[in-house]
């Protein structure tokens, strides 16, 4: 009777087939963004580790049944039974770890799976060659080969799913799936052995050479052991995973802002420049939100660098672009737009907290400079919706050089298709 059982060894063998399908769901999962070499090493250990697993937990469960007589096996048909339970853990995997898999390829594996567990599981129970045959349950037989089945489609379902998963959250989801993957192949293994009986008085062979004290409580240490040292990889692949995918990260926003970025001052790029207006276009409510874009150009640009080094040149670029930033309302997204041209997108133009910004461009002309020459500024704005709707005619009639006295004054602005654009080198 169920009763009977030592109960020390039925949680012993819970607990080996929970660390089993743990590991094995992890492995199976990886199987599908593993390369080719790394892939059979996946594979290799998802099928050692859950065909161990079922096999250890069977014979824990097998010492938990209370027998008159010394148990022992034979060493050949133990062994034999073991290599089902690998062989078919690694068919099973192999197959759910593709990346395309159709409901025939499914069943395929499942059965796999579940013939082997099946296998292991009577071939096991034989491998104690008792003196007289044994008698068979139909009923729990049957319900037996069911379960194996049913815990084996669930097995592969839920590691096919978890392909798909990242983080904590897949860990938590697996550790859940294993305790139902552990539940069902107890499940299976208990109903096996009631379905599967012996005669009283019947006894083991006496030539069997694996005996049965080594296939309880020790297996069951060796076999945690193994799958302890597995689940530590687990742990360690989910780290390294997360730093790769975190560096990856870090590389793809370093490229991101390089891409947006001038390398010179820091300052948002011609390319940024462009994005943010292209953000703005794309809003429901785009109309809603106008802005102006105020123009900044250092017109003597090539008789201030004239002379200088490279370095010496961005210097005086950066002392500009600083300067202008001081200048800019907080809410201005300020960017270069070429070697001496600057760009000031200002949300709300018409807004009055942006007087004084306004006052000081105006007076650009007038403070700015370098010590030995004079900085001459060419400014000019545009209005959106007003002066256009796109990137392109924005930026062209911004270009247009205006009277500084006009900067920040909006009342007469209005779209000109005869924009004539001062003769200039922009990327020199």
């Amino acid at each position: 009777m169920i009763t009977e059982y030592d109960l020390s060894l039925v949680v012993s063998s819970f607990l080996v087939a929970v660390l089993a399908a743990y590991a094995a769901l992890y492995f199976g999962a990886r199987l599908a963004s593993a390369a080719d070499g790394e892939r059979r090493r996946w594979l290799f250990a998802g099928a050692l580790l859950m065909g161990t697993g079922v096999w250890a937990m069977h014979f824990v469960g097998m010492r938990a049944m209370p027998m008159k007589v010394s148990m022992s096996f034979d060493i050949t048909m133990t062994i034999v039974s073991w290599f089902a339970a690998v062989f078919a853990s690694g068919v099973a995997l192999h197959i759910i770890g593709r990346k395309r898999l159709g409901s025939a390829l499914f069943t395929g594996a499942t059965l796999s799976m579940a013939s082997g567990i099946v296998v292991m599981h009577y071939l096991g129970m034989y491998a104690m060659r008792m003196s007289a045959p044994p008698e068979f349950n139909v009923g729990l037989l049957v319900l037996s080969i069911a379960i194996a089945v049913i815990a084996s489609g669930t097995a592969l379902a839920l590691c096919r799913k978890l392909q798909g998963t990242e983080g904590s959250s897949a860990l938590a989801v697996q550790f859940v799936a294993a305790l139902v993957m552990a539940a069902a192949i107890c499940g299976m293994h208990y109903t096996g052995m009631l379905a599967m009986t012996f005669p009283e008085g019947a006894v083991p062979a006496a030539d069997n050479g694996l005996r049965g004290d080594w296939m309880g409580i020790p297996l069951a240490i060796s076999c945690i052991t193994l799958l302890a040292v597995a689940l530590n990889v687990t742990v360690r692949d989910v780290r390294y995973r997360q730093e790769l995918a975190e560096r990856k990260a870090e590389d793809e926003a370093r490229v991101a802002k390089l891409a947006f970025s001038d390398a010179v001052t820091g300052l948002p790029n011609r390319s940024a420049l462009e994005q943010r207006m292209l953000d703005i276009f794309a809003r429901n409510d785009a109309r809603k939100n106008p802005f102006a874009l105020i123009y900044m150009e250092v017109a003597n640009f090539r008789e201030l660098s004239s002379g200088m080094s490279d370095e010496s040149a961005n210097v005086m670029v950066n002392e500009i672009s600083q300067s202008l930033r001081g200048q800019m309302s907080e809410d201005v997204f300020l960017a270069r737009y070429s070697a001496s041209g600057f760009f000031a997108l200002v949300p709300e133009h018409e807004s009055t907290h942006h007087a004084f910004m306004y006052k000081r461009i105006r007076m650009m002309g007038e403070r700015s400079g370098m010590t030995a020459m004079p900085a001459n500024w060419r400014i000019g704005q545009s209005v959106y919706p007003v002066t256009g709707n796109s990137t392109r005619k924005l930026i062209r009639a911004a270009m247009v050089p205006r009277d500084p006295g006009q900067i920040g004054q909006f009342t007469d602005m209005a779209a000109d298709r005869e924009q004539v654009l001062p003769s200039q080198n922009l990327s020199g």
